[in-house]
């Protein structure tokens, strides 16, 4: 992991790259809540069965969908939080607050625009039990650029059961790049890419946090897990979760001044052959966006040092 002082907060969360086998999720705007995922296709088997193709749930999900988007562009908190799963909302909220802005003032700041279906071709509609994804495949204009310059992608919709009742959870667009083998698939119709996890419903629903307060520092929470399945928990409030991969969250609740904890929980992963085993773990905040970020918190473990589980504390000035 490399050092990053230095560096603001805004550049921190701003980019990414992307691995052979993983994909880099970037949050355009947390409160507007969808994100990318920049994909090169992954061969590796799903630890669950992959969900049921329900072509008949298209139709109210794509009305789900077009209800979100609506709230979105006339700015109706009510109808938003009517269509929306209240495990996103919270998550929403939560994430607005952790950077030291309003809610919901901030909820609808963003210069994203959802995009609209039309235009795009259904590929399927998945669910498992409370759980949901419908794949679109287009050019989807989020109105960031000319029209000209948008590609084809695909843009996956996600949808929680929230007491017997469908709501809308996320969007993320997963990008194939120049992936010969998957254009190829898209090409010859082959939708066996639709078990690959970035298109499968979550296996349940996640869990609903509890409201964080406004932290001292914006902070950002860096891992790199190879050979590792790691659990990592800030302040009892942020959770991540990795397993040989890496990558970067805006931690929920932040840091606070004084004393903060970090509870880190380890179990080994398969991991290639000749593939050195490393976990190591950063944790960077700044009172505001533009400021410089300082590193207040860093663990390594190498092949020569395995992890373990354990608990420490740090503190922030």
């Amino acid at each position: 992991m490399a050092r990053n002082e230095g560096a603001r907060i805004s550049d921190l969360r701003r980019g990414g790259g992307h691995g052979m086998v993983a994909a880099v999720l970037m949050n355009l705007r947390s409160c507007f809540c969808f994100g990318l995922a920049w994909l090169t296709m992954s061969a590796s088997a799903q630890e669950v069965a992959p969900a049921v193709s329900t072509p008949p749930m298209q139709r109210q999900f794509e009305g789900l969908y077009s209800a979100w988007r609506d709230a979105m562009e006339k700015q109706d908190l009510k109808a938003w939080e009517q269509v929306t799963a209240q495990a996103r909302q919270m998550r929403v909220r939560n994430e607005i607050v952790s950077q030291r802005l309003r809610f919901p003032d901030a909820l609808f700041l963003s210069p994203v625009r959802a995009p609209e279906l039309r235009g795009l071709s259904w590929v399927d509609t998945l669910v498992r039990g409370d759980t949901a994804s419908s794949v679109y495949f287009g050019k989807a204009d989020f109105g960031l650029g000319e029209p000209s310059e948008i590609r084809d992608n695909f843009v996956v919709l996600r949808f929680l059961r929230e007491f017997g009742v469908w709501k809308f959870d996320n969007l993320r667009v997963v990008k194939f790049g120049d992936d010969s083998e998957m254009i190829a698939k898209i090409r010859n119709q082959d939708r066996s890419y639709l078990d690959a996890p970035e298109f499968q419903p979550d296996a349940k629903p996640p869990k609903l946090m509890g409201q964080v307060n406004a932290p001292d520092f914006i902070a950002e929470i860096w891992v790199t897990a190879a050979g590792y399945e790691a659990t990592v928990t800030v302040n009892g409030q942020h959770e991540t979760q990795i397993s040989n991969d890496s990558g970067r969250e805006l931690v929920l609740g932040g840091l606070v001044k004084g004393l903060n904890r970090v509870k880190v929980e380890v179990k080994p992963a398969a991991l290639e052959a000749g593939v050195p085993r490393h976990l190591e773990i950063g944790i960077y905040g700044a009172a505001k966006p533009e400021d410089e970020a300082k590193r207040f918190y860093h663990y390594r473990a190498t092949s020569e040092t395995e992890a373990a589980s354990f608990e420490a504390s740090f503190t922030v000035p």
